[in-house]
């Protein structure tokens, strides 16, 4: 872990790409409405970058508590396996294992298929069991269907240790 400590411009990637998964998971939602006021020439770039700001405050009021936390650690970890990722794609190119990049991309598919607010439910998988008629499967679950969210933080977690355990490896054969 000493490698984060003395190249920052990967804690600041992490950092970065935590926050616009964060940000976009947010503002998803209202992609319509922001859509409509950014086209619009008659709204001002402060009135537009005003409602911008305003509606990143909606992780606060249309988020349970427990689907905000998940939304949060979900976010943070994907910015930090991207930033694992591109430091293990760095230091070893053409000994890069797909083993750490396949269990971090299923842990991001899945916590994104569990992310939501109190609102809309969970935006992927809430439209995709209702494509296939499965939306009363939520109800049967306990959380609602945020085990999913929390399920995937979990392999995100797990994406994390195995990135780590790679990184610290060394670059030499096991025999």
């Amino acid at each position: 872990m000493t490698f984060a400590l003395r190249n920052y411009s990967y804690i600041v990637l992490a950092l970065l790409m935590g926050l616009l998964v964060l940000g976009t998971v947010i503002l998803f939602p209202n992609r319509t409405l922001l859509a409509t006021v950014f086209a619009d020439s008659t709204v001002s770039l402060t009135d537009k970058l005003y409602l911008l700001w305003s509606l990143l405050g909606s992780l606060a009021t249309n988020f349970t508590a427990l689907s905000a936390v998940t939304t949060i650690i979900t976010s943070f970890l994907v910015g930090t396996n991207i930033s694992l990722i591109a430091y293990l794609y760095t230091r070893q190119k053409t000994r890069l294992s797909t083993g750490g990049i396949a269990v971090s991309s299923v842990g991001t598919f899945l916590a994104m298929f569990g992310v939501g607010c109190a609102a809309c439910g969970s935006l992927v998988f809430t439209a995709f069991l209702s494509s296939v008629g499965g939306i009363s499967l939520l109800t049967i679950l306990p959380l609602q269907g945020q085990e999913i969210g929390i399920l995937g933080a979990l392999i995100l977690s797990y994406a994390t240790y195995y990135l780590l355990q790679k990184i610290t490896k060394p670059l030499v054969c096991k025999i």
